[in-house]
């Protein structure tokens, strides 16, 4: 029994962790090389990594949708695209409805390699080219160069919050184990 409890206990862990590297914000210094809007088929098996229909996204007869991209490059050369859509009331819980805006200012801030405008850009989601799902930009401020790491305080803010939760939650279970265990219950 101990063991089928570490495993799933494990799982558990595995499971919160992918949730929260999904749907927390990260930020990366990248400049903006391209932005377009593409005619894009969403895969069934990745619908759950875009925006919900709700949030007003429309799809054609043939399931195509009109989705915002964002082309990057980091500073390291290596390239990267960010979708933008709107996440409205869906989760994760960002309430975005200015994807318009944002792409007019993605639009405006590019750059060539000879004359570079760095931004950082916070986004969710992961790139996974071959269930093709990119990470959805939040918003894009300019940095004063390609070293620049701005910090991420709303997921470390977060992150903080929920270690405190699973430190209160550790310690009441360990309390009531204690006092299962002085008055001769198990706690199994």
């Amino acid at each position: 029994m101990y063991h089928a409890r570490v495993v799933i206990g494990v799982l558990f862990g595995i499971l919160v962790f992918g949730l929260l590297d999904y749907t927390l914000p990260s930020k990366n210094t990248v400049r903006i090389s391209n932005t377009y809007n593409r005619l894009t088929s969403i895969p069934p098996s990745a619908t759950i990594f875009w925006a919900a229909e709700s949030t007003g996204t429309v799809e054609n007869t043939q399931g195509q949708r009109d989705v915002r991209f964002i082309d990057t490059v980091r500073p390291n050369g290596r390239v990267f695209v960010y979708r933008n859509e709107d996440t409205g009331w869906v989760w994760p819980p960002y309430f975005k409805y200015d994807s318009a805006n944002l792409h007019a200012e993605a639009t405006n801030l590019q750059s060539t390699s000879r004359d570079p405008i760095w931004v950082s850009i916070t986004a969710y989601g992961w790139r996974m080219p071959w269930l093709s799902t990119y990470p959805n930009a939040i918003s894009i401020n300019t940095v004063a160069g390609p070293d620049a790491r701005p910090l991420n305080w709303a997921a470390m803010l977060i992150c903080i919050v929920l270690l405190a939760l699973l430190g209160l939650i550790w310690r009441v279970w360990g309390q009531v184990t204690r006092r299962n265990h002085r008055h001769g219950r198990s706690s199994t």
